[in-house]
């Protein structure tokens, strides 16, 4: 019997991978899947959806929605800080173990996907189609879409993203039994860590703590965490797992491959700069890539198509975010300062909310700030 030969092959199963991988199923193809580690895995990450990435998930999330908040608190640790409130939710939760699983469960529900777990890429090559070896076995597929990670092999080997820099996060999760402090909203406090900040995150069963930095060389990470803890008051919930990951930033320039070949997500280093925001980017480029792989077997485009997607919808915004950020984090108190205009503040918030980038807050600045104004988006 003949070795099959998928539409479209994808390294890793995060949720740029997974989103990508049901776009390409919706639209009727076959989809063979790998994943470095067992599932479900350890995964650190905060788990903070804004309304753009749940428009560009092609599943909906309340099966594993951990909590959602309209509301919102902003500003400089120990110093200046700002509470917000939206009427609709502007952050959702989820526990991104859980979240990648369920991704990957509602994938299986179709016929023409194959996953495989514990299978990291070894070697991938292209001659008229793809060939991806693992330890297990041999795959070939006629489109490859890269998602996989901050260290991809398929950037490595096709040389396509050229990131800027990489972040730092680490978070632990604290468990609401036992805590000495309720914390009700989600909070980002900059300051806590230079060229950063820490974060709460309210979910059902437990709190995302963390630290996040931009600094090439992260030092001191873990006693800002514990001091950030004990100063919010958690110092009573015990000792603490502490995970992070480290993942490449201002991936903006990109050589298109000659061969449809699709990266999505941290394998191209797409995350905003200033919060460290990747989910969105994996999202929207694995559902760009999902949609350009599905066209270019109708014959009804070309991969030239996703990169100019691309740019529009992803890297224009992870190159606003890479310029901004090294003027922010050189005057960070400065620029919270400006946040702090009803001009900026409800121009962000509302922008946000209702699903944009930070490229499309910049070019519909006046509209959002009279619809945040309309909506009744108030400070307290």
């Amino acid at each position: 019997m003949a070795e099959q030969v998928f539409d479209v092959l994808i390294v890793g199963a995060g949720p740029g991978g997974s989103n990508a991988a049901a776009v390409c199923l919706s639209r009727g193809l076959s989809v063979a899947q790998i994943e470095a580690k067992e599932f479900p895995r350890v995964k650190p990450c905060a788990g903070g959806l804004t309304p753009k990435s749940i428009a560009a998930l092609q599943y909906g999330i309340e099966a594993c929605r951990q909590n959602q908040s309209g509301r919102l608190s902003f500003g400089l640790w120990k110093s200046t800080g700002h509470d917000f409130q939206h009427p609709v939710p502007i952050l959702q939760f989820v526990h991104r173990p859980q979240f990648d699983d369920w991704l990957v469960r509602r994938n299986l529900e179709c016929s023409g996907f194959r996953f495989f777990p514990g299978e990291p890429a070894l070697s991938i090559e292209y001659r008229h189609c793809f060939e991806l070896e693992t330890p297990q076995r041999t795959l070939r597929g006629r489109q490859l879409i890269g998602a996989d990670g901050g260290y991809s092999i398929t950037n490595r080997i096709f040389e396509i993203s050229r990131p800027r820099g990489r972040a730092t996060a680490i978070e632990v999760e604290v468990p609401r039994d036992g805590a000495t402090r309720t914390v009700g909203d989600p909070r980002f406090d900059f300051g806590v860590a230079d060229q950063g900040y820490g974060w709460v995150f309210p979910k059902r069963d437990y709190w995302s703590v963390g630290v996040y930095t931009l600094s090439e060389k992260p030092k001191g990470l873990r006693k800002a965490l514990r001091r950030y803890l004990e100063d919010l008051g958690f110092e009573a919930a015990g000792d603490f797992q502490i995970r992070g990951h480290r993942y490449p930033v201002g991936g903006y320039t990109i050589q298109a491959p000659e061969c449809p070949l699709y990266l999505v997500g941290d394998a191209g280093g797409f995350a905003e700069a200033v919060t460290g925001e990747g989910i969105y980017h994996a999202l929207e480029s694995g559902r760009l890539a999902g949609l350009s792989a599905a066209e270019f077997v109708e014959g009804k485009g070309s991969t030239d198509w996703f990169y100019r997607r691309l740019r529009r919808r992803v890297l224009w915004d992870s190159f606003l975010s890479w310029k901004f950020a090294q003027t922010f984090y050189r005057h960070p108190a400065g620029w919270l300062r400006v946040f702090g205009n009803p001009l900026a503040w409800r121009t962000v918030l509302e922008g946000y909310a209702e699903g944009a980038n930070l490229a499309e807050c910049v070019f519909w600045s006046g509209l959002y700030f009279l619809k945040s104004w309309r909506k009744g988006v108030r400070r307290e």
